[in-house]
């Protein structure tokens, strides 16, 4: 199996000349698990497989390191050094400034900003915008998660939802989405401090399950607690199953054993102090605390995994039905990882795309279609009939 490492958020900047060419490479990765095919075809209407190719959304952004899409098409997405909250409209294209929330610190060298940005399921009848920001409160800096209320396409005011953590530099987390139960799921950085991760009194290297007013669910598996899994190192991607609704995540290791995992909650997944890469992989970095879970992937050469999500209608033929697509910062490549049949484990790895640039999050459209950032831009995947 692979594991693979995404680089910090500065070389967002330094990568950010984008492309908007459909040159596309097709290659299977090195990861250790039995190739078999992928679930069966659920979409007659299209062809079963092509060439996958992109088509430009959106250019010359400001490192639109999240978006999120409504059901009518519009992208909202968030700046992560100017913490400003943009619209773009899906009919003409208008770009709009939707709200700027104060007092968000981040640099080109760190990886703290606005860096997640999700709707509740019946937006805009609910009418927020929720985000996860690095701030500077009180001269001291912290991610938080935030609710914006909406009057239309403007942000009107901003409520604090849940202080997550004291801010690190780097390992803030920050994906955040509604899952099929109403509840927020955040994950969360151990801010470059491994023994966080096996610390259930805190938030860092954890998953948090959270009320959508930032309370503890009542069902929960830690009594009074937020965390839904915990050992977690440094992750950028969370995507529900649609077909059994199990949540999967990304996660980048240290300089080897980059991650794809299933959290199965209340779950340790092993990142702690006694960390390295010089043993048994993916033991030596998935060896701490109580029964760790090791990952459905990793990847012995760091590739720096980021969004994920999942083919439901995804318009890129009937072959790639149900399958999970992630991103890497390191190589451009979109990963496509095909599942067995209850959907309990990966299979197998290729990379049917690669976009000549970092990539950093994916996310579904209202028709099911698959759109990606990177450093300045937003893009859509297509298919390219054989």
């Amino acid at each position: 199996m692979k594991r693979l490492r995404i680089p910090i958020w500065p070389a967002v900047l330094l990568l950010a000349a984008c492309t908007t060419s459909t040159t596309t490479t097709t290659s299977t990765a090195s990861a250790t698990t039995p190739a078999v095919t992928s679930p069966p075809a659920s979409s007659p209407s299209q062809p079963s497989g092509g060439t996958i190719v992109e088509k430009m959304v959106a250019t010359d952004l400001d490192h639109p390191a999240t978006f999120v899409i409504d059901d009518t098409g519009a992208i909202f997405y968030g700046e992560r050094l100017t913490g400003e909250i943009r619209r773009i409209d899906p009919k003409t294209g208008k770009n709009t400034s939707v709200f700027t929330i104060p007092d968000v610190i981040g640099n080109v060298t760190n990886e703290q900003g606005l860096v997640g940005l999700t709707v509740p399921p019946s937006f805009p009848q609910q009418p927020y915008l929720y985000a996860y920001a690095t701030r500077k409160v009180g001269g001291t800096a912290v991610d938080q998660i935030l609710k914006i209320r909406m009057n239309g396409d403007t942000g009107t005011g901003m409520q604090l939802v849940l202080t997550v953590q004291k801010a690190g530099i780097r390992h803030n987390g920050g994906r955040l989405l509604f899952g099929p139960d109403g509840m927020l799921y955040v994950v969360v950085g151990e801010t470059e401090q491994s023994q966080l991760a096996q610390d259930k009194s805190v938030n860092s290297g954890k998953v948090l399950r959270v009320t959508p007013s930032g309370g503890v669910p009542k069902d929960n598996p830690f009594k009074g607690s937020l965390i839904y899994s915990y050992g977690h190192r440094n992750s950028f991607g969370l995507a529900f199953d649609p077909k059994t609704h199990d949540l999967w995540e990304t996660e980048n290791g240290p300089e080897c054993n980059d991650e794809l995992n299933r959290i199965i909650p209340g779950r340790n997944y092993g990142w702690g102090p006694s960390e390295n890469c010089q043993g048994e992989a993916p033991q030596d970095t998935n060896g701490d605390g109580s029964r760790p879970v090791l990952p459905q992937l990793f990847y012995p050469q760091t590739i720096g995994p980021t969004g994920i999500d999942f083919c439901d209608g995804c318009h890129l033929g009937t072959q790639r039905e149900g399958d999970l697509f992630f991103g890497a910062f390191n190589t451009g490549d979109i990963h496509e990882v095909s599942l067995n049949t209850a959907h309990t484990e990966a299979v197998q790895d290729s990379t049917p795309f690669n976009h000549g640039n970092l990539v950093l999050s994916i996310e579904t459209g209202p028709d099911g279609s698959l759109y990606f950032s990177d450093g300045v831009g937003i893009f859509k995947l297509e298919l390219k009939p054989s």
